[in-house]
């Protein structure tokens, strides 16, 4: 039953959706900035655009509002997969892979992948963003600044910490709440085992290689506090800023190599709607390389391979294309059945596959209170119902892939070549993790609560693990990457998220990662939508 608090939210929730629908019953011609995408990265923005009440904001969201009970309930979020809030994506098929096809699952409902992915709030470590730094040559992206930007934009729920957390901004963050035995056992087991144990996965992890602890997640009374009730809601009540959901934006609409605005379908008719300023994309590493080159704005052989004129030879748009890669899994039969709290994963840990290597942590090891295992794992190893999981996950791929166009019509999905474990350190990072996750789910605190290791059972060598780790490859689901941020001529975007070659277009989403964080990418999609206002409103 509902507490009289969440009630009251829920209620203003429905009045807020409610005018909305009346605003887009009487859209304007013309909006000074028309945002496209409700991410992470697109809430964050349209918030503090929306602080100029002079400022006419757009926003366009393909998919529906986030009123599902699967969305408000954490525990299941899951379930979201596959459904209308999904884009549905899957990886074209892959030697790599053991000719696999891997679901790519995307957010289409409002708050993007904050609303159906996992609650992890991680922030990006420091030698990630001295990378982007790097790339860009825009100190801006400098891990000081994002760290004001953070603590800006915190309600942190644990103990206080000035340097690294914020307290009364938007984003609800705790630490996981009343976890799962398995969880702290997990700990105890890190512990035991010598590895760093930690008060805070956001504290001083930030500037370490290594270190385990609870989840920090954005979950508030037990429901999920996605990024649109943290920044979008809080200005939907406002006159200037009106958003279209079920609306899919076809093209952009470009004069010469300037953006007049978009293209959209309302009611069965195309519609074209101009922005003063500019147009911002924030529609995900596979929907904005794809919409950029249904526009023009790509590789001109591959654009002439459609019947697209080009606007802008870009031919970056759609290459670079990263993921996390989630292991599906190392798994236990659990002593009773372990009921599942908040996300159903409650702690994790980064660390290096190698001693000595150079960057942020390249291994994400992920404790998961299900049978979590891909299609392949779970037919060889048919985990019981009431298994659990430890799971290595790969957070610095060296492998690349690409985003595609199928056809020139803006309905058909483009191919994802995601080229998943091509390369061969990859490969290597995660049988590292594998042997970390046996030996933690095999160590004291954790088997007292286990009654057998289900898969794989055993030191796995040569090419069994390789199979087992091809086998057992998924992802995360945080495609990044497609549109690079650089201070080089092929970047699609600079430092400022400029479109090269194209007048009054940005892109503020995780396509722009030079290359992709070590951690859940939510939190820095947050911290890019924050500094594509801070770069808009400092040129204004």
């Amino acid at each position: 039953m509902l507490g009289s608090g969440v009630t009251a939210l829920a209620d203003t929730l429905d009045g807020i959706r409610a005018n909305q629908a009346e605003r887009a019953r009487t859209l304007l011609d013309s909006y000074d900035y028309i945002v496209c995408g409700t991410g992470s990265a697109g809430c964050a923005l349209v918030n503090r655009l929306a602080a100029d009440p002079d400022v006419k904001i757009l926003v366009i969201e393909a998919g529906d509002w986030d009123t599902a009970p699967s969305v408000a309930d954490p525990r299941v979020w899951f379930t979201n997969l596959g459904t209308e809030r999904d884009w549905g994506d899957v990886a074209v098929r892959s030697p790599h892979v053991n000719g696999r096809a891997i679901p790519e699952h995307m957010g289409r409902v409002v708050g993007g992948g904050s609303s159906i992915n996992a609650t992890i709030w991680a922030r990006p470590f420091k030698k990630d963003l001295d990378g982007w730094v790097e790339a860009s040559g825009d100190p801006g992206w400098s891990y000081e600044h994002a760290l004001s930007i953070f603590r800006r934009v915190e309600n942190w729920q644990g103990k206080p910490d000035a340097r690294y957390r914020g307290q009364g901004g938007p984003v609800w963050v705790q630490a996981a709440h009343d976890p799962s035995p398995l969880a702290p056992a997990m700990l105890d087991a890190c512990a035991a085992l010598g590895l760093p144990v930690l008060d805070d996965l956001n504290g001083l992890r930030e500037e370490r290689d290594s270190g385990f602890a609870l989840m920090n997640q954005i979950i508030k009374d037990g429901q999920r506090y996605n990024l649109a009730k943290a920044y979008l809601y809080p200005v939907l009540g406002q006159k200037n800023v009106t958003l279209l959901v079920n609306t899919h934006v076809d093209r952009l609409s470009l004069s010469g190599n300037a953006v007049e605005g978009v293209e959209i379908v309302r009611d069965g008719k195309p519609v074209r709607i101009k922005a003063g300023r500019e147009v911002i994309l924030a529609t995900g590493g596979i929907n904005t390389p794809k919409l950029l080159m249904l526009s023009g704005i790509g590789d001109q052989q591959e654009l002439k391979k459609h019947g697209i004129r080009t606007v802008h030879h870009s031919p970056e748009v759609g290459r670079n294309f990263q993921d996390h890669i989630l292991h599906g899994g190392c798994l236990w039969e659990a002593e009773g059945s372990p009921a599942l709290r908040n996300s159903g994963a409650e702690a994790s840990g980064f660390m290096q596959s190698a001693s000595g290597r150079a960057g942020a942590p390249d291994l994400n090891l992920v404790q998961i209170e299900l049978p979590y295992a891909s299609e392949v794992v779970a037919k060889d190893y048919r985990p019981p119902a009431n298994s659990w999981a430890l799971c290595a996950g790969l957070v610095k791929p060296k492998s690349r892939g690409h985003v595609a166009l199928r056809s020139a019509k803006a309905s058909d999905r483009p191919l994802v070549h995601a080229n998943f474990l091509s390369h061969p350190d990859d490969v290597k990072a995660l049988a590292v993790g594998i042997e970390m996750c046996r030996e933690i789910g095999n160590a004291e605190p954790l088997r007292k609560l286990s009654r057998r290791e289900v898969a794989p059972t055993r030191k796995l060598t040569g090419k069994e693990m390789t199979d087992f780790i091809r086998n057992g490859a998924t992802t995360y689901f945080h495609e990044s990457g497609t549109c690079r941020m650089g201070k080089d001529d092929r970047a699609v975007v600079d430092g400022k998220l400029r479109v090269n070659g194209v007048k009054k277009l940005r892109i503020a989403d995780s396509s722009i990662m030079p290359q992709i964080v070590s951690v859940a990418t939510m939190a820095t999609c947050v911290l890019i939508g924050e500094r594509m206002a801070e770069i808009l409103k400092s040129e204004a």
